[in-house]
């Protein structure tokens, strides 16, 4: 757990700032919305992701927001309060249910400052002790967009790389029956799904059974096996900077697909893919 450093805990708390500003209103001009200053913004967004709090998409647009930033936000006194019941959580932690408690509350901390990069890594880190691996890949993953020059960057993908395939071997390891029943009834309920690039696109994402597949105008890819909820394109031999291989990571709502691309000069990159209700 990450305690020390250029990550500590703000010791001192900082009272916040209250997110009730409204957003766009009826009857409110275009003109007048783009005069909000960045903190009407940011409070706007974050209302909006307290509402869904599975939006990754908008998640990675407050990080990116509050970056722009050039006075950066303060720091509300209730996410100092979980940081704090996180801590407690997991210094005392005795089994799998604690470490998930911990996690919990930083989840409940990221609700109030979705910016906040240490949170990100910890929570990873009390997902991962949890057991639930794609959890924790989730917050790790955040980690590296919310604190984009971060000198852990490469021990951090690692550290991805490792719980990727340790969530892709529990998938193929049998599983207990209800186990076994609750992945196939989630194989069933995204299968048909059509998930579309973020940045737009012609690219689509097809669920088909235990398979993805690629596929668009001119384009066709897979299908690839799903496992563990995850699924991979056979690694190849390419001269930098050529991707070696691609990941899927299916989230655990079927909502989205995080897609990572493995270059052969040691870079990486991540794509979002959000599901086409």
């Amino acid at each position: 757990m990450r305690m020390l450093g250029r990550h500590a805990i703000v010791s001192s708390v900082i009272f916040g700032i209250l997110f009730t500003l409204p957003g766009l209103l009826p009857g409110m001009s275009a003109a007048t919305a783009q005069a909000q200053s960045p903190q009407q913004i940011l409070n706007q967004y974050v209302a909006d992701l307290q509402k869904s709090p599975n939006d990754y998409a908008l998640r990675e647009k407050i990080i990116r927001h509050v970056q722009a930033m050039k006075q950066k936000p303060a720091i509300p006194a209730e996410v100092v309060k979980h940081e704090g019941a996180a801590e407690y959580a997991f210094k005392n932690a005795k089994n799998e249910s604690d470490y998930l408690d911990s996690a919990k509350e930083y989840e409940k901390a990221l609700l109030i400052a979705p910016w906040r990069a240490i949170d990100y890594f910890n929570c990873g880190v009390a997902y991962e002790k949890a057991g639930q691996f794609n959890k924790a890949i989730a917050q790790f993953n955040l980690y590296l967009i919310a604190a984009p020059d971060a000198q852990d960057a490469n021990a951090v993908l690692k550290r991805i790389g490792g719980l990727e395939y340790a969530a892709g071997k529990a998938g193929r390891e049998p599983a207990a029956p209800n186990k076994k029943n609750e992945y196939e009834d989630w194989l069933k309920k995204i299968d048909g799904r059509k998930y579309r690039e973020t940045r737009g696109g012609p690219a689509v994402i097809e669920v088909r059974g235990p398979f993805l597949v690629l596929t668009g105008p001119g384009i066709a890819g897979g299908p690839w096996e799903i496992k563990g909820r995850s699924a991979a394109t056979p690694r190849v031999m390419q001269s930098p900077p050529l991707p070696v291989q691609t990941t899927y990571t299916i989230s655990e709502d079927g909502a989205r697909i995080i897609e990572r691309r493995a270059f052969s000069d040691g870079d990486a990159r991540e794509f979002i893919w959000v599901w086409q209700r």
